[in-house]
């Protein structure tokens, strides 16, 4: 199960799907390029990506049912709908709960890997950029607290 031949793509486009978030957090911060809202910026990519993972989530379940929990389905689910509620929230807040999403994202992934749904490569990778994007979420979430 842990051999993967695109192993290296799947990589390096999980480490790519990381540079909006720091592009993000580095524009918030610097307050550069002018005129663009970095924080609505990144909670929409954010939406996005925690979807996407919860979709992972949601393929895991379909195709290994009997190693997942019954609940993977509605846990996916409900993180999805969390991050959509998020870009509503938006700001400080609806980074917040981003953070939050992706920290569940990846209790869900420590209990898939355990079952041995998830390969070691993958987990990992999903560790390191997980890491990564609550890092630039919570960078985010302390410029915006500072500001006001």
């Amino acid at each position: 199960m842990d051999h993967m031949p695109h192993r290296p793509l799947a990589q390096g486009l999980t480490y790519a799907g990381t540079l909006p978030l720091i592009a993000c957090a580095i524009a918030v911060w610097t307050g550069w390029p002018m005129g663009i809202d970095a924080v609505f910026v990144a909670v929409a990519y954010g939406a996005v990506i925690a979807s996407f993972l919860a979709g992972i989530h949601w393929a895991a379940y379909l195709f290994d049912a009997q190693r997942c929990k019954h609940n993977l389905l509605i846990a996916s689910n409900a993180i999805a709908l969390a991050a959509w509620a998020s870009v509503w929230i938006g700001g400080l807040w609806g980074c917040v709960v981003l953070v939050l999403c992706f920290a569940l994202l990846f209790a869900l992934d420590v209990g898939l890997h355990a079952r041995g749904v998830l390969p070691t490569w993958f987990f990992r990778l999903r560790r390191a950029a997980t890491i990564v994007v609550i890092a630039m979420l919570m960078a985010i979430v302390i410029k915006a607290a500072l500001r006001g």
